[in-house]
């Protein structure tokens, strides 16, 4: 397994200590942290949605009918042990005999070494000829049991064992498939989440932004009309008014198309999308919550431990082993132990009194077996795929999980700028409306400063969205179902 490189631990380590701790693990929904602030009413949390996503989304139930498949398959297997009940009639209706013969018998396939159990009752009277002779009984019938074992081919793999081997292994492979899009599910409904979230808190900005420029025209249209300043400004700021309606109604557009996109994961009890947009978004995009330890000391060797992909190619790897084996001894002769045991009742012929045992093999030798080994050819370079498939996918495993932590990096940094940035931005803004009041600015750059004002809120909350998101990539990386609690700042 290939070592996490020391810079990326540091990363990992830097990220989880400058983060408020939680209680978090896949399967298993968190505790909620002390630092998590009570649950807003009214408010859609992240939790809901990924609940809502796996429980009634029909993607998933849809992967799922791949597991009862699956089970049938098995019990399909299964079935070739059934045991089962043949029986043989017939009657000389012409000729110099009057024989008449019928048997029944009871044929139970066992797991055992491709052996089976045979036991039953037959009855033969009248006259037979010498080379019919095995249809006479004595007058009661005769009842027989036996053993059949195969010693070569199909005795350590046949195909119905083979079969059932593969059906399990199937069960294996459809559970993968099921895990697999649960992530890709839990991962999709929590980054349209934070997209719904993020347009939500834009057109707030936006909104903000339209009524300031609003009500500064009303107190310009009032100074306009006492003769304090010329209509060019009202005319300049009516400018500024419309630009910010525009950008308002991009910003609902946006809106409208992340609720459509959101409510396809937020579904209610029938499975129906649900219509967001009557629930509240956290009024700002916390920070992800999760706690030092949350990142593994070996986060590439966690990840290819869990990830559904790996369990994927292991049942692969199974099904094939077992057509391999299966290839290899249909190579070999046919070599049958056979031993049964028969009782006559009733009168009749008196060597037919006495119980008899019968043991003896049957061979069977192909003379050509390319059939065999063209199929140990393909399994055989199969496995070679399924090796260098297995060889890939950890290489990019290793990748996804160093960029997954880079991506956390960067985002908290550049939350930290942002953060920044807003604070002087919004400081100019002030400072310049002040200016302005008092007759030593224009609204040029009133207006100028406004919109950088509203335009670093705006990079704050792709910040802070982008973090989420690059939470989210991580935990999928890792395979784990995302269910963070986070705290309303």
């Amino acid at each position: 397994m290939t070592a996490l490189p020391r810079s990326l631990k540091i990363v990992a380590l830097l990220i989880g200590l400058s983060l408020p701790p939680i209680s978090f693990c896949q399967g298993e929904r968190p505790q909620r942290a002390a630092a998590t602030k009570p649950r807003l009413e009214g408010v859609l949390q992240l939790d809901d949605v990924i609940g809502a996503t796996l429980q009634y989304h029909p993607a998933l139930n849809a992967e799922k009918q791949e597991r009862v498949g699956a089970d049938a398959d098995l019990l399909s297997a299964e079935g070739a042990f059934d045991p089962s009940i043949k029986g043989e009639a017939l009657s000389y209706v012409t000729g110099g005999y009057s024989g008449n013969y019928g048997s029944a018998y009871v044929e139970q396939p066992l797991k055992f070494y491709g052996s089976k159990v045979v036991g039953g009752y037959r009855i033969g009277d009248g006259s037979f000829p010498i080379y019919d002779n095995w249809y006479e009984t004595n007058s009661a019938g005769e009842t027989g049991i036996g053993v059949e074992v195969p010693l070569l081919r199909d005795g350590p793999i046949d195909r119905r064992r083979a079969n059932i081997n593969k059906a399990e292994s199937g069960q294996v492979l459809a559970d993968s498939l099921v895990e697999q899009r649960r992530i890709e599910l839990a991962r999709a409904a929590a980054l349209t989440y934070w997209d719904w979230t993020a347009a939500r808190n834009k057109i707030r900005v936006f909104r903000t932004l339209l009524q300031v420029a609003e009500e500064r025209d009303r107190q310009i249209r009032e100074r306009v009309n006492k003769g304090d300043l010329p209509d060019f400004d009202r005319v300049d700021n009516q400018r500024a008014v419309l630009q910010r309606q525009a950008a308002l109604l991009s910003a609902e557009r946006s809106v409208k198309s992340a609720e459509y996109a959101l409510s396809l994961f937020y579904r209610d009890g029938n499975a129906r999308p649900k219509d967001v947009s009557s629930f509240e978004a956290l009024e700002r995009i916390p920070l992800p919550l999760f706690a030092p330890s949350h990142i593994s000391p070996d986060p590439i060797a966690e990840a290819t431990e869990a990830r559904p992909e790996f369990k994927n190619i292991k049942a692969q790897h199974e099904q094939n082993k077992v057509e391999l084996t299966l290839a290899r001894n249909q190579v070999l002769p046919r070599l049958d132990l056979r031993v049964f045991s028969y009782n006559d009742y009733g009168t009749g012929n008196p060597q037919l009194e006495e119980p008899e045992v019968k043991a003896g093999l049957r061979i069977e030798i192909p003379l050509a077996t390319r059939t065999q080994r063209g199929k140990i050819d393909y399994y055989e370079s199969r496995q070679k795929k399924l090796e260098f498939t297995e060889t890939f996918l950890r290489e990019r495993i290793r990748t996804d999980v160093q960029d997954a932590l880079n991506a956390l990096e960067i985002a908290k940094n550049r939350v930290d700028v942002v953060a920044q940035e807003v604070k002087a931005a919004d400081d100019l803004a002030k400072g310049e409306a002040k200016r302005f009041e008092l007759g030593d600015s224009n609204l040029i750059f009133v207006n100028l400063r406004e919109q950088n004002a509203a335009d670093a809120k705006v990079r704050e909350i792709e910040a802070l969205q982008d973090y989420q998101k690059a939470f989210v990539a991580f935990e999928a990386t890792l395979a784990r179902i995302q269910k963070p609690q986070t705290a309303k700042k």
